[in-house]
């Protein structure tokens, strides 16, 4: 542990806990009482243990990180069911997301802008807004419908 200030038995409830994420049967592993309070003493446990907790975690994930890489490194290049996935998931990990997604739009004509609102709102809605547009002023739903 990274703390030396923790009892055995807090540390066997952190390793237990992380191992299998059941704060009562770590609590029960670590020795504590199985009686009617034992919920309540294992929440406790977890909540004053939580710095503990954590850097038991990031041990834990340093250990099997390797091993992750290899794996997903072999599927990239072994197993072409899940080769595309393997590679974009080995990339992402590696800061390489890929590029946002955005529409391109063809520059549009202002008669082909004002049959697309006319289609949108009608004849006396497209009217209504762009007369609102020319002077700067808002207007609402209820006012381009009448």
């Amino acid at each position: 542990m990274a703390k030396t200030d923790l009892t055995n038995q807090r540390q066997v409830f952190v390793e237990e806990y992380v191992r299998s994420g059941d704060h009562l049967e770590a609590a029960k592993k670590a020795g504590y009482k199985d009686t009617h309070t034992l919920r309540n003493q294992a929440c406790k446990l977890r909540r004053e243990c939580s710095d503990e907790i954590t850097d038991e975690l990031h041990r834990n994930f340093a250990v099997i990180a390797p091993r992750a890489l290899n794996i997903l490194s072999d599927l990239a290049e072994n197993a072409e069911s899940v080769r595309l996935g393997a590679t974009r998931d080995l990339l992402d990990r590696a800061g390489f997301r890929p590029v946002d997604r955005h529409e391109i739009v063809k520059e549009k004509s202002v008669e082909e802008l004002n049959a697309q609102l006319v289609s949108l709102v009608g004849e006396n809605g497209a009217e209504k807004l762009i007369s609102a547009f020319r002077s700067r002023r808002s207007i609402s739903g209820p006012e381009l419908a009448g």
